[in-house]
């Protein structure tokens, strides 16, 4: 009897165990890869206007990048888009899409930005990227066909400030707030109909 309760209490240990290593580890997951203060990683995108584009095009002024892994996303990326337009100067730091999509064999590139191009407003093509690989969103530490929008806030440098994911709440607008007024941006009064 009392080896049967030794075997439950050493069960009970390893449970134990795994419990508290997952939790730390979906704890720091949101950053591996993707720590404050790391460069992009190198990248090869296309605009929705046909032109070509690398990380190096995100150096010389702050960028906030709304990446779109799945369809599923594009509701989160939708709302982030129309609340970050709305509320900051295009003039002191950029926003940009970036739809993350992993093409199936018989779909080209092109194919996908014709479907985009069908829903997204013509005024927004040079700042909407196809990512025709997952590079980035491995390098990201994103999800591959994850069902939440993630918004990166970038230096002028390319380095990586903040990171939030999913729908805009209160808190991960104050988060993506913080981050570019720490890039020296005046705040700008962000409406509260985000929620």
């Amino acid at each position: 009897m009392a080896e049967m309760k030794d075997r439950w209490l050493f069960v009970g240990d390893i449970c134990t165990y795994f419990v508290v290593a997952a939790a730390c580890a979906l704890l720091t997951a949101s950053w591996v890869g993707a720590a404050p203060n790391s460069p992009i990683p190198s990248f090869e995108a296309t605009a929705l206007s046909g032109e070509k584009i690398t990380d190096a095009k995100l150096i010389g002024q702050p960028t906030i990048l709304i990446v779109t892994p799945s369809k599923a996303a594009a509701g989160d990326t939708r709302k982030w888009a129309n609340a970050l337009r709305e509320n900051l100067d295009p003039e002191s730091i950029r926003i940009r899409d970036v739809l993350a999509v992993d093409l199936p064999f018989f779909m080209s590139e092109a194919d996908a930005i014709g479907r985009a191009k069908e829903k997204i407003p013509a005024r927004y093509y040079d700042q909407t990227w196809i990512l025709d690989e997952t590079s980035l969103e491995t390098a990201l530490n994103i999800p591959t066909g994850s069902a939440s929008a993630y918004v990166i806030v970038l230096d002028s440098e390319g380095q990586i400030i903040a990171r939030v994911s999913g729908a805009p709440t209160e808190q991960r607008i104050s988060q993506v707030k913080s981050a570019v007024q720490s890039l020296g941006i005046p705040p700008a009064a962000w409406s509260s109909q985000l929620q």
